[in-house]
C-alpha cells in the first residue's frame, strides 16, 4: 500500500504550476499517495510576520487542516514554509504529523525513483547551489537525484549564493546582480548547457537568462520528470521571455488574467514578468 502524505507546496510557488505537477508526479512515482495542499488557504503565516496575531491565526488554521488530513506526514516544498512550521506554527497548535522536506523524501526513495528514469536526458548540468536554508542541506540531495538521470553529466561546482531562497537578495540589487553574474560566469566556465535550480524562487529569478546566456535554466524536478518521459512546459519562463507588454499579455492569455484579477495582474504580476534578469 502506498504511503499517504500531504504535499504542502505553499503559496509562493503557485505561479509555477509545472513545478507543482512535476513534484506530485515524482512522489506518486515512488509509491506515495498525495493530498495536495497550498495557496492562501494553507499559508504558513510568514507573509504576516509583522502582525503576530494574524500570523498566529493563519499558522494555527493550517496546522489544524493538516491534522484533519490524517496522513501523519506533511511533505514541504517551500523552505520558508518548512522553517516557519518548525520555528513558529507548532508553537501554537499541536502538530499531529511528521514534517519532511520534498528533496529528503525523494532522496530516501531514490532507488525506486531510479527505476522510473528510463529516458535519456543528454545535458551537462550545473546545480544552482545556495546556502542559508540550514534546516535541510538540500544541495547534495538534489545532486544525488540528478546523478540518477541517464545522460546527465553533472558539472560539479563549489560556487553558491546566499539566501535560503534567491529572493532573499532582492532587497539588495547590487548583491543580486553580483550573484547572478557569478552564476553565469561559473556556468560558462564549466561549459554547462543547463543550470538546475532547487526552489521556485530561484527559477523565477533566473529563468529569463535563457534569452541571453548559452544555457537553459530548469528546475530540477522537471529534469527528473523529463527522464520519466513526462516533459513539462514552464509557462512562467515563456511569459518572461515573451518580450513586450503586449506579447506578455497575449502569452498569459485573457482567461488566466481574469482568474488572477485584472488589477492584481497589472499591478503585481505584469511588472514582475517585464523585469529582466538582474545581472
Amino acid at each position: 500500500m502506498a504511503d499517504k502524505v500531504t504535499f504542502w507546496y505553499g503559496c509562493n510557488v503557485v505561479r509555477h504550476g509545472d513545478i507543482i505537477h512535476s513534484a506530485i508526479a515524482l512522489l506518486q512515482a515512488v509509491g506515495v499517495e498525495v493530498t495536495p495542499a497550498g495557496g492562501a488557504g494553507y499559508c504558513c503565516g510568514t507573509a504576516k510576520d509583522a502582525n503576530l496575531r494574524a500570523a498566529e491565526g493563519m499558522g494555527k488554521r493550517t496546522v489544524e487542516k493538516f491534522n484533519a488530513h490524517g496522513t501523519g506526514q506533511v511533505v514541504s516544498w517551500c523552505p520558508s514554509c518548512y522553517r516557519h512550521m518548525n520555528g513558529f506554527m507548532q508553537e501554537y497548535t499541536d502538530a499531529q504529523f511528521q514534517l519532511v522536506n520534498f528533496a529528503q523524501m525523494l532522496h530516501a526513495r531514490r532507488d525506486v525513483l531510479a527505476a522510473k528514469l528510463t529516458h535519456r536526458v543528454e545535458r551537462r548540468v550545473m546545480l544552482h547551489q545556495h546556502f542559508g536554508f540550514h534546516e535541510v542541506d538540500v544541495n547534495p540531495l538534489v545532486e544525488d537525484l540528478l546523478r540518477l538521470i541517464p545522460g546527465v553529466e553533472l558539472a560539479v561546482t563549489q560556487a553558491s549564493a546566499p539566501g535560503h531562497m534567491c529572493s532573499a537578495l532582492s532587497r539588495v540589487p547590487a548583491a543580486l546582480k553580483d550573484a547572478t553574474r557569478a552564476l553565469c560566469g561559473e556556468a560558462r566556465r564549466l561549459e554547462a548547457d543547463t543550470v538546475a535550480t532547487v526552489f521556485h524562487s530561484c527559477q523565477r529569478l533566473l529563468c529569463a537568462l535563457d534569452g541571453s546566456e548559452p544555457f537553459r535554466v530548469v528546475n530540477y524536478v522537471n529534469l527528473l520528470t523529463e527522464a520519466m518521459g513526462l516533459p513539462t512546459q514552464d509557462d512562467y519562463k515563456t511569459w518572461k521571455l515573451a518580450g513586450s507588454e503586449a506579447a506578455v499579455i497575449a502569452a498569459v492569455g485573457e482567461a488566466r488574467i481574469a482568474a488572477i484579477g485584472e488589477k492584481l495582474f497589472r499591478e503585481s504580476i505584469l511588472p514582475e514578468l517585464l523585469r529582466p534578469a538582474a545581472k
